[in-house]
């Protein structure tokens, strides 16, 4: 079931997402928890929480999250949720960074 857009994402979710759904590391050993993504031999920095973060994420924070994989803001939501697979998600993502590079 898609989520209201105004509701908003939850810590757990996301996290889930990283590590579940796209099967990226997690590190929380220093100041934030980072999400480690291995691609075709390389590994890339997909994501970043601060661990102050608690309970569901603001939209600024779902921007910032959203940012690191070059998803727009309900991209992401759709992705944590489900709803944007994640063969499409990679898809976007390569895409978006080749275009800024």
């Amino acid at each position: 079931m898609i989520k209201e857009w105004c509701d908003t994402l939850r810590i757990r979710e996301v996290k889930h997402a990283f590590t579940r759904k796209l099967g990226a590391e997690e590190d929380s050993s220093g100041d934030h928890t980072y999400f480690y993504f291995e691609y075709q031999g390389s590994e890339y920095t997909v994501g970043k929480l601060s661990h102050s973060w608690s309970g569901n994420l603001n939209d600024t924070q779902i921007l910032l999250l959203g940012r690191k994989l070059f998803l727009k803001k309900r991209e992401f939501e759709e992705w944590v949720d489900c709803t944007l697979s994640n063969d499409k998600m990679i898809e976007v993502w390569l895409k978006r960074r080749k275009e800024l590079a």
